[in-house]
């Protein structure tokens, strides 16, 4: 069998090969998809089991995260820290239903657990992306990531909901600071970012949204890294 990064490598050189003369060209741009709907980021807020403005859940549970855990907690040096969060609550949770989002987040533990998480999304990113620039990057042609708008939650100190989807946004972190670099290092790749057309005033209260500053960290990191800035509607208007 394959794993799922050969997978993606097969797809880049048959798209390469396939489309040759039209890369750099006709083709002026590929973006790559790097998780559910083609975001960067763990499904947290799957929309069969999620209703906005949930905090989602983290996808640390199978055997292989689960794995990968508990030999980065030996390595810290506290294997009893080779645990997901029992405290954050379930998709529909608000922060303050759960101890995780209202202090444990701050924790040695907490903060060992969301770097874990985050940087595991990272290195997914930073592979998936190296393959891509492997197979296209001699063309011409640019390429880009998409990154989720995750703006309910925002205006708070932990960020929730950016937490469960991996972006490690609190504790004074930069979360698209990080994701700015790694898309610019693995391949000069641009951001492409949802929730350009929302508006602060036009969110719900009660879930601490904040699309317009959301935006303006994206663009200061992508800014910051080099690289190119593209953006998209996360829902329809009609004004």
């Amino acid at each position: 069998g394959r794993t799922p990064l050969q997978m993606y490598s097969d797809w880049f050189d048959a798209l390469a090969e396939e489309f040759a003369d039209d890369l750099g060209s006709v083709i002026v741009e590929i973006q790559v998809g790097m998780g559910p709907a083609g975001e960067l980021r763990y499904p947290a807020y799957q929309l069969s089991k999620w209703q906005f403005c949930g905090v989602g859940a983290f996808q640390a549970y199978d055997k292989h995260a689960r794995a990968s855990l508990h030999r980065a907690a030996v390595d810290a040096g506290h294997e009893y820290w080779d645990q997901p969060p029992r405290d954050a609550g379930d998709y529909n949770s608000r922060p303050n239903e759960t101890q995780f989002f209202l202090n444990s987040y701050r924790s040695d533990h907490g903060q060992f657990f969301l770097k874990w998480y985050s940087d595991a999304l990272l290195a997914h990113g930073r592979a998936v992306l190296s393959l891509a620039k492997s197979a296209f990057g001699k063309s011409g042609v640019h390429m880009a990531g998409k990154v989720a708008g995750i703006h309910w939650w925002y205006k708070t100190s932990h960020h929730a909901a950016e937490l469960t989807a991996g972006y490690y946004n609190a504790n004074g972190n930069d979360g698209y600071g990080d994701i700015a670099k790694m898309f610019a290092d693995a391949a000069g790749a641009g951001i492409d970012f949802t929730c350009m057309e929302m508006a602060d005033s036009e969110q719900p209260e009660d879930c601490a949204s904040g699309p317009e500053p959301l935006v303006n960290q994206v663009a200061s990191a992508a800014s910051a890294s080099g690289i190119q800035l593209g953006g998209e509607n996360a829902l329809q208007r009609y004004d």
